[in-house]
């Protein structure tokens, strides 16, 4: 018998585990017991352990006579004893004799019981192999030592998709998240889409994904709210008009305004027009266009698409020119002088402070009769004779409402 080194054993773990290639030519593995164990990768504390201290329980066995000799209890170990080139001489082996049916899977499920926690789904098929054999419930409660509920929920996994039980058992989920798994019954790629999260919750519950029974519950309450929601979509609506697809139906923004998901059809619900078209028509209208319906219908859609862009394009022309028009330069030429400005602001002694500092000179007004006034004049002989002054509006100190006041009351002198 080999003894293996560390870096050896290490490379051996990393190796997969096929039982069928693997056994003795004489062993034959049970058609039931054989499925119960969940596909696994070699344990490299049980290689090391085999090989540093040897086999302590013997593989058990039951003579088939011609058939060969089948193998009840031991197969994760006779597996691995296997992988370490362990002859069928070097195996300790307890072959039974006139071993049924029925004892050969209630030995086999002891053995497991005894050995190793099995997964909430390694139990559920062990069960299903009990109950396929007419096993009596009681017999299987006594060997479980559970009660009749327990194994009937157990059971239940069997309900799960088959995509849905792998991964459930690959990752060793809590039998818990199979009842909201099993509400989604009839919606696989929701089932899918949840056990994706509860995995996630699992390798990284801090952040991402489902991390509790409460969590899925909600997952569950949400996707069967949409699954109602596009029942009552298609109740109201029917399928899609393109591609007849009623199963991944959304309302769009916009009343009566539909998608496919499917193919990302857009429509209007009730007149099953295109929405794109729909909108075009509703358009036209307010513009004043007349649309007929039907076989005289007076527009093409192309048509009417034309006709609302012509128009759109209209009033934006319009509207620029009315911005124009309405658009005031915060500074520009006056006809009037700086004088004849500031003598309507003077009238009945309106002067509360005069400061004289050279040519500098300060006034303030008693009353400001001009409160929106917010501008600096500068005296210019501009060559045109007419205008005497540049006006800059001082914005700053108020809105833009002060511009159109500079002008309103600059124009109103020098009429």
């Amino acid at each position: 018998m080999k003894k293996w080194t560390d870096e050896e054993l290490v490379k051996l773990a990393k190796k997969k585990i096929d039982l069928n290639k693997l056994k003795d030519k004489q062993v034959i593995l049970h058609p039931e017991i054989s499925k119960w164990r969940s596909p696994e990768k070699p344990d490299l504390l049980l290689l090391k352990s085999l090989n540093d201290r040897g086999q302590i329980h013997a593989v058990t066995f039951r003579d088939l006579g011609e058939k060969g000799i089948q193998l009840l209890a031991g197969a994760r170990r006779y597996a691995h004893m296997k992988l370490l080139k362990w002859t069928w001489d070097e195996i300790d082996t307890d072959v039974r004799e006139k071993v049924s049916n029925r004892e050969a899977l209630i030995l086999a499920l002891e053995e497991n019981l005894v050995r190793k926690d099995m997964t909430p789904m390694e139990q559920a098929r062990a069960i299903n192999s009990m109950l396929k054999m007419r096993m009596p419930m009681k017999v299987v409660t006594e060997i479980f030592d559970k009660g009749e509920g327990w194994v009937r929920s157990r059971k239940t996994l069997f309900e799960l998709p088959k995509k849905v039980r792998d991964v459930f058992d690959e990752k060793d989920l809590d039998f818990g998240y199979s009842i909201p798994l099993r509400k989604l019954k009839g919606l696989e790629e929701a089932q899918m889409a949840l056990i994706e999260e509860i995995v996630k919750g699992k390798e990284d519950g801090r952040y991402y994904g489902i991390d509790t029974i409460e969590k899925a519950d909600e997952f569950v309450t949400r996707i069967l709210k949409q699954v109602k929601d596009k029942e009552a979509l298609l109740a109201k609506y029917g399928p899609c008009p393109k591609c007849g697809d009623g199963t991944n139906i959304h309302e769009a923004f916009g009343e009566d305004h539909l998608l496919c998901g499917e193919c990302r059809h857009a429509w209007h619900g009730v007149t099953k027009e295109p929405w794109e078209f729909f909108e075009l028509k509703q358009q036209a209208r307010e513009m004043g266009f007349e649309i007929e319906e039907g076989a005289k219908l007076k527009f093409t859609p192309q048509q009417i698409a034309q006709m609302v862009a012509d128009k759109a394009a209209e009033e934006e022309a319009e509207a620029g020119e009315a911005t124009e028009e309405e658009t005031l330069d915060k500074n520009f030429r006056s006809k009037a002088t700086l004088l004849m400005l500031l003598e309507p602001l003077l009238k009945g002694d309106n002067i509360q402070k005069l400061q004289i500092h050279g040519e500098n000179v300060e006034i303030q007004l008693i009353e400001g009769h001009e409160p929106g006034l917010h501008f600096k004049g500068l005296r210019k002989d501009y060559v045109d004779g007419v205008n005497k002054a540049r006006i800059e509006t001082l914005t700053s100190w108020g809105s833009d409402d002060v511009v159109k006041d500079t002008h309103d009351y600059v124009n109103k002198i020098s009429a």
